[in-house]
């Protein structure tokens, strides 16, 4: 379920003219790092600002005078403030000043530095706040949401052991990818270098000692392990030292750099996890971006990709990922037709859907984007620049009177297709009066799993269906559903059952989750409206944790089979 709380910033409490710079001049780098690190850890568990004063805070009179000031339902950690704050530190230069500085003195410098951050953000929201759409408009209180969540939903919002899996389980099926193409060779040979490893599987399995022992480290403290001085510590020390920030280096939006290389060496033996998602991202979502801003440039010219992402990760993205979770989604019957992108473009079509399934008269179309918000757009937290960037990815992009359709155009064009029986050499034994439409998008990142994201989406999708269709053919279209992979990664099997858990049927019950209620005030309906803000990745996870379905899928031994 979606909250809100009221997050507080440096005028809450201080009325004085501090800078971050002055504040942490006298700190130590190794003890503001590890400090940080530990911030971040509690940032995901740690809501309530009383509480992270009280954890804050060794000296009670200092509690005594923050505590009043503190109103409820409030809160101070967050994951964009820590990670600034990291950033910044990360770039300080340690000083080694001789200024003795007290642990209360310590503790007070580092509060009003992140109370500081937390005002710079503050003033990111007003400045974002201008832009929303006029009252009474259609898509104002999407609009509200989405400016205050999307920022950061995906950094703060996860089951990381269900990221593990998933990571995992794409990275296999990246490797696999990769190592059966000629073109790709050079560049594999290259990654394995860089990390002394004979094999993608030894890097995985180096990864795996890693970072499964750290998933149980206590959140309660930062995450700190020292390597033990035996026969292997040359071969860690050298793995380690490329998942380590370098000293000196700028941050990208989005904090590209934390994601990939998220550990702290305090020493040749001594690390600090900084962030436990990123360290687990970094099996798949970092290894892809190591590939395509790094590998791609250091691999020799002749073996360089103009655009790696473009031409081999979105191939992969679709005719690997997509098409195999797809496929163990529904049975395997001549009932059911499972038609691939690759399958239409056979039989000599063009702007395909990138897969469909009919089943009798219900028709599910899919649409799969593998693209992200850059980083200044992600966190711009202004609906003028997030509506313009989110259409140019889903709905179209217009320039020089030229308009190139995205998933929502491509979408509703190829319904039309279907109800004209355009692709007859695919699937024609369908009587088009009967049909029954589930719209589908799928992505591949979290960020698209903020909340209220699908109903804005839905907005645009059915002004289009308007233009496009008559009332009685709009009648057999289902509203949008945006679905992320991993959700189809994660829960194929469950799909595959059917009965009360087939795709399309929990797609129905999402709607009807998500439509309105009648309430008894303005209170009740502003939190029923926050319930069903929900994505329906999270809306499953949800559905899912009723029921007695083993939390690890049966599929993923044979993954552990595949690195064995």
């Amino acid at each position: 379920m979606t909250k809100m709380t009221l997050r507080l910033n440096y005028s809450t409490y201080f009325n004085q003219n501090d800078t971050i710079e002055d504040l942490l001049a006298p700190l130590g780098k190794m003890d503001l790092l590890r400090a940080v690190s530990y911030l971040i850890n509690r940032t995901k568990s740690e809501k309530n600002a009383v509480d992270t004063i009280s954890n804050w805070f060794n000296d009670k009179n200092i509690q005594a005078q923050l505590i009043p000031k503190t109103k409820s339902n409030t809160s101070i950690l967050n994951i964009i403030s820590s990670l600034n704050l990291l950033t910044y530190i990360t770039e300080k230069a340690d000083t080694n000043t001789e200024e003795i500085i007290s642990p209360n003195d310590f503790e007070l410098r580092l509060f009003k530095s992140y109370l500081l951050l937390n005002s710079e953000q503050d003033k990111i929201e007003v400045a974002g706040q201008k832009n929303l759409p006029i009252d009474g408009s259609e898509e104002k209180l999407s609009a509200s949401l989405i400016t205050l969540l999307y920022h950061d939903y995906d950094l703060q919002n996860y089951i990381l052991q269900e990221v593990f899996l998933v990571q995992l389980i794409k990275s296999i099926d990246f490797f696999q990818f990769i190592e059966k193409d000629n073109k790709l060779k050079n560049h594999l040979s290259l990654f394995l270098s860089k990390y002394n490893c004979k094999t993608w599987t030894e890097w995985i399995m180096n990864l795996l000692n890693l970072i499964l022992p750290i998933l149980d480290h206590n959140d309660e403290t930062y995450s700190e392990f020292r390597l033990d001085r035996d026969e292997n510590f040359d071969t860690s020390t050298t793995f380690l030292s490329l998942f380590t920030i370098p000293l000196e280096y700028e941050e990208l939006p989005d904090f590209i750099h934390l994601r990939s290389n998220p550990i702290l060496k305090i020493n040749d033996e001594t690390f600090i996890i900084i962030n436990k998602l990123f360290l687990v991202e970094r099996i798949f979502k970092s290894l892809v971006f190591e590939f395509s801003l790094k590998i791609n440039k250091e691999v020799k010219e002749e073996y360089q990709l103009k655009d790696f992402r473009a031409t081999y990760c979105d191939n992969f993205s679709e005719q690997t990922l997509l098409y195999n979770a797809l496929y163990n989604c529904f049975p395997n019957n001549p009932k059911w037709s499972k038609i691939k992108g690759e399958d239409f473009k056979k039989m000599k079509y063009s702007s395909e859907p990138d897969y469909y399934v009919r089943f009798k008269n219900k028709v599910l179309i899919f649409e799969s984007k593998d693209v992200i918000l850059k980083g200044n757009e992600k966190h711009s937290r202004d609906y003028s620049i997030l509506s313009k960037c989110l259409k140019e990815k889903f709905l179209k992009i217009e320039k020089n009177n030229n308009i190139s359709k995205k998933a929502i155009l491509q979408i509703i064009e190829n319904i039309r297709r279907v109800l004209d029986k355009y692709y007859d050499k695919i699937d024609t034994n369908y009587k088009t009066e009967f049909l029954n439409f589930y719209p589908i998008l799928v992505v591949h990142d979290r960020q698209f799993d903020t909340p209220e994201l699908n109903r804005l989406i839905n907005i645009w999708f059915k002004k289009e269906l308007e233009k496009a269709f008559n009332k009685s053919e709009q009648f057999k279209i289902n509203e949008l559903v945006i679905i992320n992979i991993d959700t189809l990664i994660l829960y194929q099997e469950h799909f595959k059952k059917r009965g009360i858990y087939g795709l399309e049927i929990m797609i129905n019950k999402y709607f009807e989750f998500k439509k309105p209620r009648i309430c008894k005030n303005q209170k009740e309906l502003e939190q029923k409206y926050l319930e069903t803000s929900i994505s329906f990745s999270d809306f499953i996870a949800k559905e899912f944790n009723k029921t007695n379905f083993k939390k690890v899928p049966s599929f993923v031994n044979e993954y552990i089979n595949k690195l064995i």
